[in-house]
């Protein structure tokens, strides 16, 4: 038997195993590309792809190149999010981020291509040696720190403690003028052609630390702006091996995306043969098999059910068509072989293991978008003991429950940006947990977290969860066997006619969503429905800390009208000051006008009674932050009768500040919305109700 029985084929992880990365490496299309030199600046995978040993393998082949100069980094998460932190106090935009670090980013890259140009041996013969040694002398404290990332934090730090006044937009030329990038660039260029060779820098890990939000992704396009800075003739080329998510962050927030980025990617993509060829090539590694093709050393290792095409594909069908998956599976199966005395996999030996690596991957799943798809978890479980093949209209029907079902859960303000089980669906299908199937039978997946739109197929149509998460969700299924999984991945291929939108972060989409449907609705009776959905929509996740079970609730009074209720749950801010009015119930009324008459006052009085305390909000279409002198006479007359009874009046616009504040990613922003209630009854509770102090005459 091989001597490492438990791990017959080696991991492919930033850990991978050294012996199989040397001797088994499947030289892939990909790898080839990336070893002759060629132009591309970003390789974008998936989880799991293969992109650590891939820079691994292509770190040594160019470092064998006499012409290659080589810097590699791997950023630490402690830097990342230093960095982060620090462009989240000058700003909290993507454009502005990107704009100070495609700077900062650059020095860092200059820098330490100085250094490396100095240390060669014929650098003090240079033109432009004197020049490079000055700037390292003028700039030695940022020469004397750590390289990489730190140093463009340090850039940044240096530039802004100088300057503390500046603005956001000012930084760029200061920090320009201070390193004197262009300066340094030309310089740079004309040593490296003067010693006839060119510096590669290899970027892997970028995800450290890394968050769905517009800062951090601003400092990864900065990063992407920079490597497409550097272009052909000036001896320095940039490659950053990005995660897809990160990817996708970057199409959306990125209005150059197609212009500078787009065109110089080199996605992976594995198929069922360079899968084959993969687990062939270590197989023979392992076994030390010599002359024997890939399907046969495949089926002399699998047998009884697993040999052939079919049988590989039998393997494939409990992973998400990676690298990493597969050879788990493999790993885990051969020692239940070997416990059995055997060298080869049987079926028996995929069962037991299938269980585990399933359960692995849903929880691999949650985790990879535990910051972009709000609710997964619960959105998952809800099919548990299902069948794993059901018509649309039933996984839409279960998914609506989902969505309409409101607890104590801590995601609860996720829930609020999926209004149907549709929109829950389509989320669903961009992440690989659902299929749909075509006329030809094949099941059609994405694992890429594209968002196709697929609401609007038809309720007969038949959907499938990935047959790798049915056993960890105990899922049924009469036709396991007929199920053809095709994997949507590559080119981005559409099902619709409009073709595949860019998903990155959904929060950023659906809650932009909700922030531009207010511009649309018409004020008045015709848009009084609308607008009451949006106040809806809006409460539901701004109000998640301090309410739960956030519902319509009809009016009787008036049928055509229906007011939000909430459950009150909030024990400290805004939420205790409103249960000191004995509340129970928190009622929120949506009028779509702009002034409120004593009407409108005089039955909001009537709907303070038990359980609904003497307090409410009432979000109307005001331009202004403050009340006519009518609005004020009646909040006042509501305040000094007896009970007390308080009306906070909250135009439509403030919510929809505080949803655009809740968009822009900055953690800095959560507490928004808390501070914008507090201030909100303040404001009643000292001004409009207060009495007028007595005149004093001097």
């Amino acid at each position: 038997m091989p001597e490492h029985t438990g791990n017959i084929l080696g991991e492919l992880t930033a850990e991978t195993d050294d012996r199989m990365l040397q001797t088994a490496f499947y030289e892939s299309r990909n790898f080839r590309e990336l070893a002759r030199g060629s132009d591309f600046r970003f390789v974008v995978g998936r989880r799991g792809s293969g992109k650590s040993a891939l820079f691994r393998k292509v770190t040594e082949a160019l470092d064998r190149d006499p012409g290659t100069l080589l810097i590699t980094e791997r950023p630490s998460e402690d830097k990342a999010r230093a960095l982060h932190h620090e462009m989240g106090k000058l700003t909290s935009q993507y454009l502005d981020a990107r704009m100070v670090t495609r700077l900062t980013w650059k020095i860092q890259v200059l820098t330490q291509a100085l250094e490396t140009i100095l240390e060669q041996y014929k650098a003090s013969k240079l033109e432009q040696f004197q020049q490079l040694e000055e700037y390292r002398a003028r700039h030695s404290l940022l020469f004397e720190g750590e390289k990489g990332l730190a140093r463009s934090l340090e850039v940044l730090r240096q530039v802004v403690e100088a300057n503390p006044s500046e603005g956001i937009g000012a930084l760029p030329e200061k920090i320009a003028n201070h390193f004197q990038v262009g300066r340094l660039q030309n310089c740079v260029a004309d040593a490296l052609r003067q010693l006839r060779r060119r510096i590669v820098f290899l970027y892997d890990g970028l995800d450290e630390g890394w968050v769905p939000n517009h800062v951090a992704t601003g400092v990864l396009g900065g990063l992407a702006m920079a490597a497409a800075d550097f272009r052909e003739g000036q001896g320095i080329h940039c490659l950053l091996f990005i995660r897809d998510n990160m990817f996708r962050a970057l199409a959306e927030l990125d209005g150059d995306y197609t212009r500078n980025i787009e065109g110089n990617t080199l996605r992976l993509h594995w198929d069922e043969e360079s899968l084959l060829h993969l687990v062939a090539l270590r197989l023979r590694a392992a076994f030390s098999w010599k002359g024997e093709n890939s399907l046969k050393a495949w089926n002399r290792f699998a047998q009884r059910g697993l040999e052939d095409m079919d049988g590989f594909r039998r393997c494939l069908k409990l992973t998400l068509y990676r690298p990493r998956d597969l050879i788990a599976l493999i790993n885990g199966a051969y020692q239940v072989a070997c416990q059995d005395g055997r060298e080869c996999l049987i079926g028996r030996d995929l069962e037991v293991t299938a269980t585990r690596i399933s359960k692995t991957r849903l929880a691999d799943l949650f985790k990879e978008y535990e910051h972009v798809l709000p609710g997964l978890p619960q959105f998952a479980h809800v099919f548990e003991s299902q069948s794993a093949q059901m018509p649309y209209a039933e996984a839409q029907a279960l998914l609506d429950a989902v969505v309409t079902r409101f607890d104590k859960d801590a995601c609860i303000r996720d829930f609020a940006l999926l209004r149907t089980g549709a929109e829950a669906f389509n989320a669903l299908y961009s992440v690989g947990f659902f299929g749909v199937q075509d006329a030809d039978g094949a099941v059609r997946f994405c694992h890429d977290g594209s968002n196709t739109d697929v609401q609007d197929l038809p309720a007969t149509r038949t959907v499938v969860v990935h047959p790798c998460y049915w056993r960890a969700l105990d899922l049924r299924s009469e036709t396991a066997d007929e199920v053809t999984v095709s994997v949507d991945d590559e080119d981005d291929v559409a099902l619709s006619a409009s073709g595949k939108k860019v998903m990155t972060d959904m929060r950023l989409r659906q809650l932009g969503r909700i922030v531009e449907e207010l511009h649309k609705i018409p004020e008045g009776k015709t848009g009084a429905h609308p607008f009451e959905a949006w106040v809806h929509d809006a409460a539901r996740y701004l109000f998640a800390e301090g309410l739960e079970n956030i519902q319509w609730k009809p009016n009787p009074g008036q049928l055509q009208q229906r007011d939000i209720v909430g459950t009150l749950k909030g024990t400290s801010g805004f939420w205790r000051r409103v249960d000191r009015y004995e509340a129970t119930q928190f009622i929120i009324e949506a009028k779509n006008f702009r002034e409120m008459d004593a009407d409108v006052f005089r039955q909001a009085w009537g709907y303070l009674n038990p359980p609904y305390g003497r307090c409410l909000m009432i979000v109307t279409r005001a331009d202004e932050e403050g009340l006519t002198e009518r609005e004020r006479a009646l909040v006042k007359e509501g305040f000094d009768g007896s009970p007390r009874k308080l009306l906070i009046l909250m135009p439509a616009r403030l919510l929809q500040r505080a949803l655009s504040k809740m968009r822009s990613g900055n953690e800095q922003r959560d507490d928004y919305i808390e501070d914008l209630l507090k201030k909100r009854m303040d404001t009643f509770e000292r001004r409009y109700t207060a009495q007028k102090a007595p005149r004093v005459s001097s």
